[in-house]
């Protein structure tokens, strides 16, 4: 009885520690996506390129239906460039892996100056690469409705 009493006793330590742990900050195909809207906040270019691959593509639906390709370097630089404070942030994240390829999609609200500005969703393509992972496709949509109701929808 006293060696099942403490077999209990030590599954449940280990069970809580394990409850209690924090994740490890392994890499991982969401790592390049928080370090992108790390870099955005930042006003960081170099870091924002850094996070897509060689040929990567960076796309925009628009209200009418048209995808519109952006230029990467542009859009880092104009980052950058802007001066009020940027802030993306993720409303939940959904991931789907096999291998080297994931898709990753992400609901987000984003603020400028910390007054929201827009939400909608990200779609991205994420690839481990000799580098480690990398943005290989990212295409977005901004949600047309209320910003608040799609914030508590996600």
């Amino acid at each position: 009885m006293r060696h099942l009493l403490g077999c209990v006793c030590l599954l449940s330590t280990c069970v809580a520690v394990a409850m209690n742990k924090q994740p490890l900050a392994e890499p991982g195909p969401v790592a390049p996506i928080n370090a992108l809207f790390d870099a955005m906040r930042a006003h960081d270019a170099e870091t924002i390129r850094t996070q897509f691959s060689q040929g990567a593509q960076l796309q925009r639906i628009k209200s009418d239906g048209q995808v519109v390709l952006s230029d990467i370097d542009k859009f880092a630089n104009s980052i950058a460039a802007h001066k009020a404070y940027l802030d993306e942030q993720l409303l939940s994240v959904t991931v789907q892996q096999s291998g080297n390829l994931a898709s990753v999609w992400t609901p987000f609200a984003f603020y400028v100056d910390n007054q929201l500005s827009h939400c909608g969703v990200n779609h991205f393509v994420v690839v481990n690469t000799a580098g480690g992972w990398r943005i290989q496709h990212l295409i977005d949509v901004t949600h047309e409705g209320d910003c608040q109701a799609f914030i508590a929808e996600h």
